[in-house]
């Protein structure tokens, strides 16, 4: 809140900056191309973290296919597990950078985040997938039993999606209530 000195002209008539006026066509536009770019960036970004700290099971070949070990099934849980704390961690900023930057209209703010997070969500499953190891399925076919090859890079949860939208919202919701400085 500023200070004003007495004596001082007081101008009620001008706006607060990005506060207090209906977005314009053009401003939801623009905030809503920021988004984006922003979520496809922080979907690479997941993707290539969730691929580069996610230890990756084995599968064996056996006569009957690829089998896992209860070991490498606890790992194939492990896949799912980093991509949530990639997921949370990514969203939980997405939200609070985001709504830090644009609050003329918190709504639409929250909206397009919420949204925003799940095309993340989306890009980072979906190139996690082409960056991890093939089919071990594919792989694996012709080999000596006994023979091993890495799982892919895929959830085994599809619902864990969602952390990324849901941490987020929480996020926008962390900087319109508490972090928020009008």
């Amino acid at each position: 809140m500023s200070t004003v000195h007495p004596g001082a002209p007081v101008d009620h008539d001008r706006p607060r900056p990005d506060v207090g006026h209906p977005a314009t066509p053009r401003e939801v536009l623009l905030d809503a191309a920021v988004v984006l770019v922003w979520s496809l960036a922080a979907g690479v970004v997941g993707a290539l973290v969730w691929w580069q700290v996610t230890p990756l099971p084995q599968a064996t070949a056996t006569p009957d296919g690829p089998a896992l070990t209860a070991r490498e099934l606890a790992g194939q849980v492990a896949v799912d597990g980093w991509f949530a704390v990639v997921a949370a961690v990514l969203g939980l900023v997405s939200g609070v950078v985001l709504l830090a930057w644009r609050r003329r209209d918190p709504l639409l703010s929250v909206a397009l985040v919420v949204l925003g997070a799940a095309l993340a969500a989306q890009v980072a499953t979906r190139l996690g997938g082409v960056l991890g190891p093939a089919d071990p399925a594919t792989v694996l076919d012709g080999r000596a039993e006994g023979a091993q090859a890495p799982l892919q890079l895929a959830l085994q949860a599809p619902g864990l999606v969602w952390v990324w939208p849901a941490a987020a919202a929480l996020g926008a919701l962390l900087h319109l209530f508490v972090l928020r400085r009008d």
